[in-house]
């Protein structure tokens, strides 16, 4: 990761544990994610980070094209994540804008950055939450052309970091959001 030395220092630690959740499985490569559903009504689920740009503020995660998450996102970007790491005692709550990758190029990029077994995930041709027949299964394929397109990614542009330490005594809390003159940290009270 490339020191941003404008980067208030209470963040670097979040951006230091977001670049080894997305290069190694850590406590925090799998995240809750926080979406709103046409409704109004809050759905969360858990998703795998899968990139992380400290320069931009970017994370990035893979997920089913058909999934409702893709849908909320696209109705209503806004969205939040929820990380803990029960060993530190460190919850990270992070808040921006998410954004389903529509480019071809960019998307197949990071389909071939994903494992064999993962890929294969795609291969499920019945919708996640879709009814299945109990005497038929979940479908399943093996055309990689229609896994591909089965395939979404999002990215995250992150304007809000709550970091929240436990482990300290006492209890040491920061918030920071992005303005259009950077990132401006606060402590607060946990």
């Amino acid at each position: 990761m490339t020191a941003d030395p404008d980067l208030p220092a209470v963040l670097r630690p979040v951006w230091d544990a977001l670049d080894a959740a997305t290069s190694r499985r850590t406590p925090f490569t799998l995240g809750a994610l926080a979406t709103v559903a046409p409704d109004g009504s809050p759905g969360v689920r858990s998703v795998i980070l899968r990139d992380w740009d400290p320069g931009q503020g970017v994370l990035g995660f893979a997920t089913d094209e058909r999934s409702a998450k893709v849908r909320e996102v696209r109705a209503e970007p806004r969205v939040a994540l929820v990380l803990w790491d029960d060993d530190a005692q460190v919850q990270v709550r992070l808040g921006g804008r998410a954004t389903v990758v529509a480019d071809p190029a960019e998307r197949w990029r990071r389909w071939q950055g994903l494992g064999p077994r993962t890929r294969r995930g795609y291969a499920t041709t019945t919708a996640p939450g879709a009814a299945v027949d109990p005497d038929a299964g979940v479908g399943q394929d093996d055309d990689g052309a229609a896994w591909f397109d089965r395939f979404a990614w999002v990215e995250v542009v992150v304007d809000h970091v709550d970091r929240l330490d436990l482990s300290a005594d006492p209890h040491d809390r920061a918030v920071a959001d992005r303005g259009a003159e950077g990132w401006l940290a606060r402590r607060v009270a946990p």
